[in-house]
């Protein structure tokens, strides 16, 4: 197993004694990190060779009784040491010292960054990892009678195999139960004969071992396994023991240990995997709330570097959702690290793929695989986003899922985002600015810790539903939508109404890209900054997709959005089949690279607005004049 003397030497972490140690604490076992909260209590059975880290403020270091309780609780689980996690300059308090000096808790030291924590972690496990491997190794080459049996059930069969060639009853029991038996019924009997001397073995630990005579003649020999404590007990129950029986329980209770020690290797490795999993969708949900920083500090515990270029493009998979899983690792083994690959928090069906542009061909090499992926099965849809910052990977997320939407009509299956000019781009910067600065200023003018979260769902809400803007954020629903809710109050506007939705959503762009810029004296109106010849030009190329089609989809979609996005009374409205509408609908999506049509109704919460809509709405405002309803005049007009 790892050391400290490990642990203290994993690069970059920083992880250091307070003071000069003793030899014999170097050398204690460590088998991974347990970060200790403030409100609990270490959990026993989850400490034991665990770097336990607490915080500096937590209010058991300051008090003495609680102080003594906390040491005494580390020695009783056999914590490896504590760890504080402390700031340069920081010093550790004298009865501190005092305290792990009396209990014998090694007393380190390490940064407050929760990704080096991480760090350690993995590479303890990693460590602790192939230490059993190579263990493993050795044992079937050494026993090579034995080496077919390291398959899944390799614990039942070398088991097996022992009560064959010694003509003996065998179990192996752990604090999980008996695990494995040969001759069962049999065996189980001699068991419940000795449970409480295998029960006294299992609580002494490593290197025990009891000879009992039981009632019929037999003997039964007990040999506690590997240096768990409490610790699995083989029995072994036979008429007698000869030298070959010896020989061959010495042989199998070296290979079960190893054999036990890499199962429970590979569970730490399946559990450091399902934290990476995590870790990875939280560093996508953080770019999502355009939280760059926090997302670049914890993608150093995935791999230190990742986001370090600052521009990526971003891909989205969609694969059926049973497959998801396997498909997310295996993009993962086959990708590497540099990319960020995470299971969307949002659809249960889509697989996001965020890969910097400037790590050597990683971005080729990943697109490459992704379309293997893709044509390795049907029901498997591939679309890709343009280049793009790290703070515009909302607009990335975007631009991909637009991408999948031709993708799921072409014969391919794969479609990456054809870049198209955005209105937020051809308006005049200073008038739009100044006109996105007041609609906004209610939300730019709280404090923010206020201002942030709400900006954060807003941007997300005019995009998502409730739910999945909720899931995006790490949030509660019904925060979500108070937020929204309250973001639209501040604001003064009908979030479900498409037309204010539009115009909110506009604002946000708009104010992302003239943030710089000093707003004018007077507001102008948004009719006014629409009212320009880039802007009509910018309208008449987005909508004139539409006239390839010989359909009257321009009429469809004008009443689409006259009646809120809904389907049957669109159908009304044109007196068209609304089977006729959806597929008008699906026409305008590919050409329009906008996702006008949720997938079931099931999904759509009532009164969501489709965001495919918003680009929909202002083209056919500055287009063709559409005459809007009278709640939205204010909005327009720049007025309160």
């Amino acid at each position: 197993m790892s050391t400290l003397k490990l642990a203290i030497s994993v690069p970059d972490v920083r992880l250091r004694f307070v003071e000069d140690p003793p030899a014999a604490q170097m050398e204690r076992p460590s088998a991974g990190v347990y970060v200790l909260a403030p409100a609990h209590l270490p959990e026993r059975d989850k400490t034991r060779h665990q770097i336990v880290i607490v915080q500096p403020d937590d209010p058991r270091l300051t008090d003495g009784r609680h102080l003594t309780d906390l040491m005494s609780l580390l020695v009783a689980g056999q914590a490896t040491g504590v760890a504080l996690a402390l700031r340069d300059g920081t010093e550790v308090a004298d009865e501190v010292r005092r305290e792990a000096h009396r209990h014998g808790v090694p007393l380190l030291a390490i940064g407050p960054e929760p990704a080096k924590w991480m760090c350690l972690h993995r590479a303890l496990t990693d460590d602790h990892h192939s230490r059993m491997q190579r263990t493993a190794e050795l044992h079937s080459q050494l026993i090579e009678q034995l080496r077919h049996l390291g398959r899944t059930e390799g614990t039942q069969r070398i088991v097996s195999w022992l009560a064959s060639v010694s003509d003996a009853e065998v179990t192996l029991t752990t604090a999980r139960g008996t695990i494995a038996a040969a001759a069962p019924a049999s065996a189980a009997t001699a068991t419940v004969l000795a449970r409480e001397r295998i029960a006294e073995l299992a609580a002494a630990g490593r290197g025990r071992s009891a000879a009992l005579d039981l009632a019929d003649g037999r003997q039964m020999r007990l040999f506690t396994v590997g240096s768990t404590t409490p610790a699995p007990v083989l029995a072994v129950t036979c008429q007698s023991f000869c030298v070959e029986v010896s020989a061959a329980l010495a042989r199998v209770l070296d290979l079960l240990a190893a054999r036990l020690a890499l199962e429970e290797a590979e569970r730490r490795h399946s559990r450091l995997q399902s934290g990476e999993h995590v870790v990875r969708e939280a560093v996508f949900s953080l770019l999502m709330a355009g939280q760059v920083n926090a997302a670049k500090s914890a993608a150093v515990g995935l791999d230190p570097g990742t986001l370090d270029a600052g521009i990526a493009r971003t891909f989205i998979l969609k694969v059926p959702p049973p497959q998801r899983p396997a498909i997310v690792q295996q993009c993962h083994d086959e990708i590497g690290t540099k990319a960020v690959i995470t299971a969307c928090p949002t659809y249960p069906d889509r697989i996001v793929i965020l890969v910097p542009s400037t790590i050597g061909d990683i971005e080729a090499t990943t697109l490459s695989k992704l379309v293997t992926h893709t044509h390795t099965a049907p029901g498997r849809f591939l679309g890709g986003s343009a280049l793009h910052t790290l703070d515009e990977t909302p607009t990335a997320y975007q631009d991909a899922a637009r991408a999948l939407t031709v993708a799921e009509r072409l014969p391919g299956r794969v479609h990456c985002y054809v870049t198209e000019i955005q209105l937020a781009y051809v308006l005049d910067q200073q008038h739009a600015g100044t006109w996105a600065t007041h609609l906004l200023r209610p939300l730019h003018e709280l404090p923010a810790s206020r201002r942030e979260p709400l900006l954060a769902t807003l941007r997300l809400g005019l995009v998502f539903p409730p739910a999945a803007t909720a899931r995006m954020l790490g949030t509660h629903r019904n925060t979500a939508a108070r937020r929204m809710a309250e973001a639209a109050a501040l604001l003064g506007v009908d979030l479900q109404d498409v037309w204010q939705r539009a115009l909110v959503g506009l604002a946000l762009q708009v104010r992302a890209e003239t943030a710089h810029l000093q707003s004018d004296a007077d507001t102008p109106a948004v009719t006014d900054i629409l009212d320009t010849p880039e802007v009509r030009r910018w309208a008449h190329q987005f909508l004139g997709r539409l006239d390839t089609d010989r359909r009257p989809l321009r009429e469809t979609l004008t009443a689409w959005i006259r009646a809120k996005t809904r389907i049957e009374d669109t159908a009304q409205l044109v007196g068209l089949n609304p089977a006729t509408v959806r597929i008008h609908l699906r026409s305008a999506e590919e050409l329009l690279q906008r996702r006008l049509l949720t997938n079931t109704a099931s999904t759509t919460p009532e009164g969501y607005v489709v965001p495919g809509a918003h680009d929909l709405v202002l083209a056919f405002f500055v287009v063709e004049g559409t005459t809007l309803r009278p709640a939205c005049q204010e909005v327009l007009s720049g007025s309160r």
